[in-house]
């Protein structure tokens, strides 16, 4: 696999999760949605509890849409693994930290959650 150059991802935690943001990169648009889906019985922890996720019971999900002369085109839409590297079409997406505060799920604050991630470009347009 090649090496590639990741820069990092304007996620800022403390917006919490769902979070969504516009990506310019390589002379094309993208929308990324981050969100958390814990179970319910997972929901009953401490409220400073922070999710190492992916965890048995709570993982964190990323689409990425392209837009496009017709709208929008999801291009991928998956569970996230830490160190885990993504190819999605003409992008690379890997993921070093994935730490959530429970009260960072449909919550605003700093609460510790803390989540980085990083793109590159997987070939040339």
């Amino acid at each position: 696999m090649p090496q590639r150059n990741y820069l990092q991802l304007p996620i800022n935690p403390e917006e919490g999760f769902p979070q969504a943001f516009q990506l310019n990169f390589n002379q094309r648009t993208y929308r990324i949605l981050l969100y958390v889906n814990v179970l319910e019985r997972d929901l009953e922890t401490t409220d400073d509890h922070i999710y190492h996720l992916p965890e048995p019971g709570a993982f964190m999900v990323m689409q990425v849409a392209r837009e496009a002369a017709e709208g929008l085109e999801i291009i991928f839409w998956r569970k996230l693994v830490l160190h885990l590297e993504y190819e999605v079409a003409e992008l690379a997406f890997v993921f070093r930290e994935l730490q959530v505060a429970k009260r960072n799920i449909n919550g605003v604050g700093a609460f510790g959650s803390h989540v980085v991630g990083g793109v590159a470009v997987r070939w040339a347009l």
